[in-house]
């Protein structure tokens, strides 16, 4: 399958990117006649890496950080919209598992025909960034997952709001989709928890049934210590950036911490937290094996 390039890309006009070439948009085909929108960033020879964004995002809302990791480790970064998400195209009507976003994504990556070793993932994006790297062939590839919905203690958190529903509301909140209600040391009240749903269905970016299968396959996924358990025991150990004032996707052992709550990678000082974080991991730049 040939990839097709996006002349219309997306506006960037207000976010304060990083020097690091021109950005290269491409529509990738998938089945079913759909395609997957693909932005493609840093050097033509940096070692190929995957992004992937949280659910109800794009990811224009993660560029500034990513551009800035693409600059500091020579990656060549291909940030894919997610089904449902940004201008990729959608799942089946009925398809509510995390498994089918799982297939589009994968498809992708074997339309791009690059072999990807890191693979970054934001939130949602980072439970389906650990079940790529599972999926990928024999070797070491590394995710780095950024407050991922992932571990036990995210299983017990959505087994709790199921056995109670109106704790979906809290959670809805606490995943930072009201960014006004999100400040620190801010308690929660009844009236804005109401205004952050409503807005989430008045999202002019994701339309509300796109929004609700989107959702319902990220809080019907109650298993995801075991997409962990797999992942040690092949030997693939995710680095973990976490928010350290988070209240939603609680942290995971030998978590790396950076101030803010869950959206820290899209405020001003993302770039730099991230850095900051992965300096600890990585020597710079990195090296393809």
């Amino acid at each position: 399958m040939s990839l097709i390039n996006d002349d219309q890309g997306a506006d960037l006009s207000d976010l304060p990117l990083p020097a690091t070439g021109s950005l290269e948009y491409l529509l990738v085909p998938v089945s079913g006649g759909r395609s997957m929108h693909v932005t493609a960033f840093g050097p033509a020879t940096g070692i190929p890496t995957v992004a992937l964004h949280g659910l109800g995002g794009s990811t224009t809302q993660n560029l500034p950080a990513l551009t800035a990791a693409a600059e500091r480790y020579g990656l060549r970064i291909y940030a894919i919209d997610l089904p449902n998400h940004g201008r990729s195209g959608t799942v089946g009507l009925f398809e509510f598992r995390v498994r089918h976003f799982l297939e589009l994504v994968q498809e992708a990556i074997a339309a791009l025909d690059i072999e990807t070793s890191l693979i970054f993932g934001h939130s949602f994006g980072g439970q389906i960034a650990a079940l790529v790297a599972e999926g990928l062939p024999a070797g070491h590839p590394q995710p780095i997952l950024i407050n991922p919905a992932l571990g036990p203690q995210w299983d017990r958190k959505l087994r709790r709001c199921w056995r109670r529903p109106w704790r979906f509301l809290r959670l809805v909140e606490e995943l930072g989709y009201n960014e006004q209600n999100v400040t620190r040391s801010e308690l929660y009240h009844a009236g804005q928890l109401l205004r952050s749903v409503g807005a989430m269905f008045r999202d002019r970016e994701l339309r509300p049934y796109r929004r609700l299968q989107a959702t319902l396959a990220l809080l019907m996924n109650l298993d995801t210590a075991e997409i962990l358990r797999r992942l040690l025991a092949r030997g693939i150990a995710p680095v973990i950036v976490q928010g350290a004032l988070d209240r939603s996707t609680p942290a995971l052992a030998g978590v790396h911490f950076v101030d803010g709550f869950h959206s820290w990678l899209q405020e001003s000082g993302g770039p730099e937290s991230l850095l900051a974080a992965l300096d600890v991991v990585f020597p710079r730049p990195l090296h393809q094996n």
